[in-house]
């Protein structure tokens, strides 16, 4: 009998553990259901931005290639820088109109305008380049130039290479004084360099010279100019 009565005992107890287990069990449960309800639910994450590009990224090769340099032949015989991104846009006629409004285009235009302005361009090209693309008094700049002799052949006078420094002004404003400074046959024999400064102003969209023409005085250095480059034989 006691030992029956301890047998049905035994189950008894086993089954309140259970019960206590379960409970426990759906208790921890319920709390982790309770506490993830409660939670704010997590943010998705964010895409992350490509890095922005930085400033010493080189500029694609097709830019490069817009803005090199190449030289093409102008009336006077002389050859005068060009380039896609710099000017001149229109050559037409002899001519060179269309500069860009900053630094390379004041370089380029005081060259490209100042070659035209040459008695050697001849009289098709020169009039028509005072008349439009000078500022000041281009009738007696026109009277000046027709009063010039000179014996020099005008292979001796034709520049090979230039240089160019900023010598007052803002290249992106309306003013600006380009400092030129070039090498010819001439000043080789000299061991020297011609230099010029071409003042321009910058009206209805493109650069004009202003007038009179400052003559060119003779230097021994380049030294603060920058190299345009050598003017190829038979230019570009």
């Amino acid at each position: 009998m006691a030992h029956l009565m301890a047998a049905h005992r035994r189950p008894r107890r086993w089954w309140i553990v259970a019960v206590l287990i379960v409970a426990a069990v759906a208790g921890t449960a319920g709390w982790l259901i309770s506490r993830n309800h409660d939670a704010p639910a997590a943010s998705p994450p964010q895409p992350v931005p490509p890095p922005a590009l930085s400033p010493a990224t080189p500029p694609p090769a097709s830019a490069t290639a817009r803005c090199q340099v190449r030289w093409d032949p102008t009336s006077s015989g002389d050859h005068a820088p060009v380039s896609d991104c710099a000017g001149p846009r229109d050559s037409s006629g002899g001519r060179a109109r269309g500069f860009s409004h900053d630094r390379d285009g004041a370089v380029f235009a005081a060259i490209n305008i100042t070659l035209r302005l040459a008695a050697t361009a001849g009289p098709s090209v020169y009039r028509p380049t005072y008349a439009e693309q000078t500022v000041g008094d281009a009738q007696s700049a026109m009277s000046e130039l027709a009063q010039q002799e000179t014996d020099t052949p005008a292979a001796e006078t034709r520049p090979t290479q230039w240089w160019w420094r900023i010598g007052a002004g803002d290249p992106t404003a309306e003013l600006v004084v380009v400092d030129l400074a070039v090498a010819t046959p001439q000043t080789a024999a000299s061991e020297s360099f011609a230099r010029v400064s071409i003042a321009l102003q910058w009206v209805s969209g493109d650069w004009k010279v202003q007038l009179p023409l400052p003559r060119a005085s003779l230097h021994s250095t380049v030294d603060g100019y920058t190299s345009l480059g050598v003017v190829p034989r038979g230019g570009r």
